[in-house]
């Protein structure tokens, strides 16, 4: 009896350690982290204050990026994501570029206000962006021309912008429109527009003061400190997804750790993940102190920074990762052995425009519903909502009404197996 319950209590002081964020410090100075990119096969983070830091080992071990980086506070980093393509820095020094081994210094002439909070090339640039552009607080835009390469001439750009759109965060910049985040609202300018235009129908408040941008294809996300929102039609208009949550951080990934084939994170001073835009789980952190500033991911875990907001300013609240299988939310354990009972297939043709087929089967007899939400998770169709015999279905799915976006379904039997995907529509 004795030791019976001795592996009880073993196995479910190892179930806890497991289910709990780990630390990942190991080489990290005491900087609050501001940012994280996953550069080909390793994370990197920046600090605010320590420069920038990697790790080969899902973050047991973290080395200082190489090179001389002259200003070591880090607002942000970001990489677009194939093997050669730089890591652009933001610092309190000004904009650099991290490229093979080494830093090249890109303050160039014209910036007045070395504190950059984020910078990124323009693709396709117009004289409102230049060839970059450049993101400050309080002193809003520069556009930059680049004569020749890592050759950069400043100038501010801010028209249309005033007051609280000074404090710019986070841009998007494609090559027919740019996207502007700022504490002031989202502001957005097609390819050849003179000035930026304010689009902030269905913000108010608190979400209009947006920390950062994330996109999956024609769909926007924003995090503000009022919550998180998107839109499907360029920030004609904004939808709520999670209210009254200060966010900093929203990214989306594919990965065949979930049934769905993909995920999404919200972090700040909470964090949730979904898998199919429907259901939100909160994610627990315990007894961590401090918001999430700083987020990544690899193929197996999520790893998050934490910032602590002391009287002395900004301070750190350390590194962690989770297998991203224990976020899972939508199908628990006990619902894995159920799900050979049935399947469910990708609609076809995906994207569509005006209609698609949604297959499904079914290895015993149940009752079945299939419903489609749209991506607030608000239901759109009930499609099926009766008993089946065990058997090949499909039904079709009239999408001509509806407006571009993502658009997820979901099958259920009974009162406990499901299984959603995802579906696109663009018209």
């Amino acid at each position: 009896m004795k030791k019976k319950l001795l592996l009880i209590i073993l196995l479910f002081c190892a179930f806890s350690i497991n289910a709990q964020w780990v630390p990942v410090n190991n080489g990290l100075p005491d900087y609050p982290p501001t940012s994280m990119v996953n550069w080909v096969d390793t994370m990197v983070v920046s600090t605010y204050g320590g420069g920038i830091y990697l790790t080969y080992d899902q973050g047991e071990n973290w080395v200082t990026m190489p090179g001389t980086l002259p200003n070591l506070f880090v607002n942000k980093i970001e990489y677009n994501g194939t093997q050669f393509d730089p890591i652009s820095v933001a610092t309190a020094g000004g904009p650099f570029i991290c490229v093979n081994g080494g830093y090249i210094d890109c303050n160039g002439t014209g910036l007045t206000n070395n504190d950059i909070n984020f910078w990124a090339g323009a693709p396709e640039g117009w004289p409102l962006v230049g060839d970059a552009i450049a993101g400050t607080s309080g002193d809003g835009l520069y556009a930059a021309e680049c004569p020749s390469s890592f050759v950069y001439n400043w100038a501010l750009s801010n028209a249309g912008l005033s007051g609280d759109a000074l404090f710019a965060n986070d841009a998007l910049m494609a090559a027919d429109f740019a996207l502007l985040a700022t504490e002031g609202g989202f502001y957005k300018a097609l390819h050849g527009d003179t000035e930026w235009t304010e689009s902030n129908i269905g913000l108010s408040g608190d979400a209009l003061k947006i920390n950062s941008f994330s996109y999956l294809g024609t769909i926007i996300f924003i995090a503000t400190d009022g919550g998180l929102y998107y839109t499907t039609d360029s920030g004609e208009s904004w939808t709520v997804i999670l209210s009254d949550e200060k966010l900093n951080i929203a990214f989306y990934m594919n990965t065949d750790i979930s049934p769905s084939g993909y995920m999404m994170f919200a972090l700040g001073e909470n964090g949730y993940s979904t898998e199919d835009f429907v259901n939100w789980n909160q994610m627990d952190f315990g007894s961590i102190e401090g918001e999430v500033t700083a987020a990544g991911a690899d193929t197996t875990n999520l790893y998050i920074g934490f910032t602590n907001n002391t009287k002395s300013g900004k301070g750190n609240g350390g590194m962690y990762k989770k297998p991203i299988e224990q976020l899972l939310v939508g199908i628990d354990d006990e619902n894995f052995s159920g799900l050979s009972k049935f399947s469910l297939e990708q609609n076809h043709p995906n994207p569509f425009s005006q209609s698609t087929n949604i297959s499904y089967s079914l290895k015993k007899s149940d009752f079945v519903s299939l419903k489609v939400y749209d991506f607030a998770g608000r239901e759109i169709k009930t499609l099926i909502h009766k008993f089946h015999e065990k058997g090949i279905y499909s039904v079709v799915f009239e999408g001509e009404n509806l407006p571009n976006g993502i658009y997820t379904y979901k099958i259920q039997l009974g009162n406990d197996l499901y299984k959603t995907k995802k579906m696109i529509l663009i018209k």
